[in-house]
């Protein structure tokens, strides 16, 4: 009885293995994924355009989550002993806001706001494709 459960599950595992190592095609002209098990068609983003705000994401948590969180509200948060109230990109007004103005402030930063300058961090284009993808990524524009 033993021998015939292990049978069946040693089975069940090697069809589950064969099932995983179907590949997929991928065409390259039309950025689209064709999966031959299901034979399912799904459209994945640009790659340049992905590529350019992987970066960013790291950018953004790695320089500003910290304060303004991965979601982009801000808020209350303390630095060096001191509560200060990052701002909330989400909102209107921070989406209506230039993005040459983003770019002034992540640059040269907000020092009576406590926002620190990233200009000796990032390079103008990095600081750019930051502001893309606050826009795109937290803002939804």
């Amino acid at each position: 009885m033993k021998i015939l459960k292990l049978t069946l599950v040693l089975t069940a595992f090697g069809l589950f293995a064969i099932a995983c190592n179907q590949t997929a095609t991928n065409n390259a002209t039309t950025n689209t994924i064709v999966v031959n098990a299901a034979n399912t068609t799904a459209k994945t983003e640009p790659t340049a355009q992905s590529d350019e705000l992987a970066a960013a994401r790291i950018h953004y948590s790695d320089k500003c989550a910290s304060c303004h969180k991965e979601n982009g509200t801000g808020g209350k948060i303390e630095v060096d002993g001191k509560i200060r109230k990052a701002d909330d990109l989400t909102t209107e007004k921070m989406k209506k806001m230039d993005d040459a103005k983003y770019v002034k402030y992540i640059k040269d930063g907000i020092p009576d706001e406590g926002m620190p300058a990233f200009k000796d961090h990032l390079s103008d284009e990095e600081i750019k494709t930051l502001v893309k993808f606050i826009r795109k990524e937290i803002q939804k524009n």
